[in-house]
């Protein structure tokens, strides 16, 4: 996830990733649910948050994350499972791909 951020093309964009994390770990962001679909695989246990700078109409950038995925480890509320563009379903598609689906 990390990695996700630091691709990101501008330092602005980096930044509110990294806030949008904190945010989602503080319960202050709740994403979109998302769902088991045949374009994107099962997703169903994540939720999409949009970001990106006033550019046109639609951010062009998502944040794939779930909730409390290990249920052993208190210490985790959320899991980032992918950050990156919409455009061609990419960031959904290498989020389905990291949770082996």
């Amino acid at each position: 996830m990390i990695d996700d951020i630091r691709a990101l093309p501008t330092r602005e964009l980096r930044e509110l990733a990294v806030r949008l994390c904190l945010e989602i770990e503080a319960g202050r962001v709740v994403g979109v649910p998302l769902e088991n679909l045949s374009h994107t695989g099962d997703l169903s246990d994540c939720f999409k948050v949009y970001f990106d700078f006033p550019r046109g109409d639609r951010p062009n950038y998502r944040l794939v994350y779930r909730k409390n995925p290990d249920e052993t480890i208190v210490a985790v509320a959320v899991q980032i499972v992918a950050v990156g563009r919409r455009e061609a379903l990419a960031v959904y598609l290498e989020a389905a791909r990291r949770l082996g689906r």
